[in-house]
Order: C-alpha cells, then sequence, then structure tokens
C-alpha cells in the first residue's frame, strides 16, 4: 500500500468541516460505498483505512478506499486519480494527494508546462515512490529521437523529478502514429538511462486533418497489438460504453493498464445545454437553437418527473452513477478527475471504492433518454466519414467540452481558431448526413452550431 507523508492540511480539513456543516449528502451517507477486499487476480487491491496512514487528519470518508494494479507496471494505483489539475496553486493538488490519490496526469503542453511546474511544487514532501507521475508529449512526423529525448528532460526538470513513471505519446490520432520510431526510440535511451519507467498513449481518435480516419479504438487496439505499450488514457464512460468496453477488453488480455477520462458524460457540456436551452420560452429561442429546442422541452418533462419520482434528482447522485458505473468494472484501473476546487475533492474522493447499485442504474437510464442526445460519442468517428465538408466534428466537439466542462476557454477559443478545414457554418445548407449516420441520435448540426458560438464568441 503506498507510504504517504502527511503534509499540512489545516486549509482542506477547514474546507471539509464547512462543506459537513452546511451539506452533509445524505445520500451518499447511506449508499453503497462498500469497502472491498477483492484478489489481485480481478485487478482490484484490498481498501485502505485510517491505519494505513497515521498520521492523516482528514474524515476518512475523504481518503482513497481502494487501490488497483495498473497492469504489468505492477504499481498500485488508486481507482481515483488526478487528471490535469485546473488551477495554479498547488495547494489543490497537495491536498488531493493528502487522500491517497496517486496518479497524477500532465502534460508537456498544459499552461505552457506550467501545470508540470506546479505538479513537481506539489509532490514535494510526499514519498515519491509512491506516486505515479504520468506526463505526454506530442509527436509530429518531423520530430527526431534526440528533439523527443530533449523534450522529455524539459519534462523532468519541470517537475523537478529524477524520473517520469509513464510517459504517453499523446493523443494519438492514427494507428501510423503508434508506431513511430523516433518515439520508441527515445523512450527505449530513456528506459536505459533510468529516467523514463513505461510506456503509454492517450488518445481522442481521429483529429480529421485530411489524413486519416482512425477511430480511437482503432487506435488504442493498434496500441495494445503493438506491444511496447504498458498503460492507455481513453474515453470510457455509460453513454459511451460500446467502444470503450472492446478496448477494456483488449486490455485485460495483454496486461495492460488502463486510465480513463471524461467518466461522467453528462457533468458538463450536455447538460449546461439542457439546462441553457430549457430556460428559453419558445418565441426568445436562438436560430441556432431552434431546432434542438422542441427535442429537449419534450424529453424534459418525463426525465424530470422519473428522477423525482425515485429521489434522484441532485447532481450528487449523478455523479455517483458515473463513478459508479466505471469503477464497478475491475479492468478499469483508474478514473481521472480534473480536479477544480477544494469541493470537488469532497465530491469525488468519497466515491472511492464505488460500485453501481440499482439507483444508479435508474438514475443512468434515465438521463441517457433524456440527455442522450446532447452527448456526442467522442472518438468513434461514425458520422465523419459521411460529412461532405470535411468539418473536423469529433475535434471541434472536444474543444467544446473543454471550454463547457472544463473551464478551459482560452486553451479551447485557440484551439478552435488554428483549427484547419471547415467550421460548422457550412452546417446550415447541409442535408445532415451526419445526423443520418449517427447510430445513437445525436442531434450533430445543433451542437456543432452551439460549439461555434462558444468557441467563435472572441475570434473576429
Amino acid at each position: 500500500m503506498p507510504d504517504f507523508v502527511s503534509m499540512d492540511t489545516k486549509l482542506y480539513s477547514e474546507k471539509i468541516m464547512k462543506s459537513k456543516q452546511i451539506n452533509r449528502r445524505n445520500f451518499l451517507a447511506k449508499s453503497s460505498l462498500g469497502i472491498l477486499g477483492v484478489g489481485t487476480s480481478t485487478g482490484f487491491v484490498r481498501s485502505m483505512s485510517l491505519e494505513d496512514d497515521p498520521n492523516s487528519r482528514i474524515d476518512e470518508e475523504y481518503k482513497i478506499k481502494e487501490y488497483r494494479i495498473l497492469g504489468r507496471t505492477g504499481f498500485q494505483i488508486s481507482d481515483i486519480g488526478c487528471g490535469p489539475v485546473t488551477i495554479s496553486n498547488e495547494n489543490l493538488l497537495k491536498a488531493i494527494l493528502n487522500t491517497g490519490v496517486n496518479f497524477i496526469d500532465t502534460a508537456e503542453g498544459y499552461g505552457n508546462g506550467n501545470n508540470e511546474r506546479m505538479v513537481g511544487r506539489a509532490i514535494k514532501g510526499f514519498n515519491r515512490n509512491s506516486i505515479f507521475v504520468n506526463t505526454k508529449i506530442f509527436i509530429s512526423e518531423n520530430d527526431t529521437t534526440e528533439n523527443i529525448v530533449s523534450r522529455v528532460r524539459k519534462c523532468l526538470e519541470r517537475i523537478d523529478t529524477d524520473y517520469l513513471d509513464g510517459v504517453m505519446l499523446w493523443n494519438a490520432s492514427s494507428i501510423q502514429e503508434i508506431g513511430n520510431n523516433a518515439f520508441h526510440q527515445a523512450i527505449d535511451q530513456l528506459k536505459n538511462e533510468g529516467r523514463v519507467k513505461y510506456c503509454g498513449v492517450s488518445s481522442h481518435g481521429a483529429t480529421w486533418d485530411g489524413r486519416t480516419k482512425d477511430s480511437m479504438g482503432q487506435v488504442i487496439d493498434a496500441a495494445v497489438e503493438d506491444g511496447r505499450y504498458d498503460l492507455v488514457l481513453f474515453v470510457y464512460n455509460y453513454v459511451q460504453q460500446e467502444m470503450g468496453q472492446e478496448i477494456l477488453k483488449v486490455c485485460a488480455k495483454k496486461n495492460i493498464g488502463t486510465t480513463l477520462m471524461k467518466t461522467d458524460p453528462f457533468g458538463g457540456v450536455a447538460l449546461g445545454i439542457f439546462d441553457m436551452v430549457k430556460n428559453y420560452e419558445n418565441d426568445t429561442i436562438p436560430e441556432y437553437l431552434r431546432t434542438i429546442y422542441e427535442r429537449i422541452i419534450e424529453k424534459q418533462a418525463n426525465a424530470e418527473s422519473f428522477l423525482k419520482e425515485h429521489q434522484l434528482d441532485d447532481e450528487n447522485t449523478k455523479r455517483e452513477a458515473a463513478i459508479g458505473f466505471v469503477l464497478n468494472d475491475p479492468a478499469v484501473h483508474s478514473a481521472l478527475i480534473s480536479f477544480k476546487s477544494f469541493t470537488d475533492i469532497d465530491d469525488y474522493i468519497s466515491l472511492s471504492g464505488k460500485r453501481l447499485t440499482a439507483e444508479n442504474k435508474m438514475m443512468i437510464k434515465s438521463l441517457q433518454e433524456s440527455l442522450g442526445h446532447l452527448y456526442c460519442r467522442h472518438a468513434c468517428g461514425i458520422c465523419e466519414n459521411q460529412c461532405p465538408h470535411g468539418v473536423p466534428i469529433n475535434t471541434i466537439m472536444r474543444y467544446n467540452h473543454y471550454l463547457m466542462a472544463q473551464g478551459r476557454e482560452k486553451y479551447a477559443i485557440k484551439k478552435y481558431y488554428e483549427l484547419p478545414g471547415s467550421k460548422p457554418d457550412v452546417c446550415s445548407e447541409c442535408e445532415g448526413l451526419c445526423e443520418a449516420s449517427c447510430p445513437f441520435g445525436v442531434s450533430i448540426r445543433s451542437l456543432l452550431s452551439i460549439a461555434h458560438q462558444n468557441l467563435s464568441i472572441n475570434l473576429v
């Protein structure tokens, strides 16, 4: 079990005590957060109790309760991991680490390297061997082995660490990228030097820049078959199940470590659009939202009635259903959360060790029916093959997710501005071949229009 050195948690403890006085979250207190002791053959590791960290002053409810073996790395990582922390102050990350979270994901491009620097400052004082630090680097066709080695060394300098547990090929969008010789030669060299332990890959699917049509599943499958990748990072949630489940099966057979992103499908974009549209009156609805308005209003009444009848109409139960779904599968090793505040620690760490309940299943069914048409299945790529204008649908939807769900407005708008190819303003006169080809009934043209409005707001 990870051996953590306690940090000063006064600020976090005060935050937790305040939240307890305001809202004790009765549903979570009654829910089945069972402390399970399952054999490592399933990928689960025994739960953690306060006795494992006697110096901690944080309430047990806000401690990681379960660790899982990260595939063939053999590393025991927390079932709730830390995605890119959207803060500039390392105190939040220190508080996250003090709960027992021991998987940190970052990248050279997050905040122009500032996120890596923040990670480096935050892990000081903790047992470095107990924390899995994973960073990601973007590789182009022109990168050389020497260039990649140099960039990884700069990652090491920014994080101020002697070694990196994982270095991932960042956002691989094609099968061809998986076999990049310069990348693998660089990783081999850094492994031999003891500077990198494990190699990984993350993927959102095709970027649709005219070079590739490979889906996220095809990219990750290629990485698993390649044999040189030890861990992967991909999208999986209860709405986008099919592709993720196949990836998990393939990874389990080859003992590849699995980490997840975008685990809460309705925690950001879909719910935000739903709340935005339902507050309009029919005669005041903007033109770009009109095609989606009636569909949302039609589904709203049935959804709200069901949720209230079963007392499932708050954000805590939605969050619990999302985390319970992914952690219910032993092939999942860690669900990465992009923590934005101390409140997020309260909300997510208490779900460590979670399993899917009957109430969760009812919640999932209702949300799928009412909001499923507002969630683009990231990285499936099905509709892009049918677009006559070559609109990079997957990438645009992802940038809108960054803006609406993660609050990364400037980054999303900048990336959208730089995106080559057609923009959704060509969709107004299109017959909608993308929607006709979507097996999930997603309102693609409306979602693209909303994304275009959001991402073009500061552009001239």
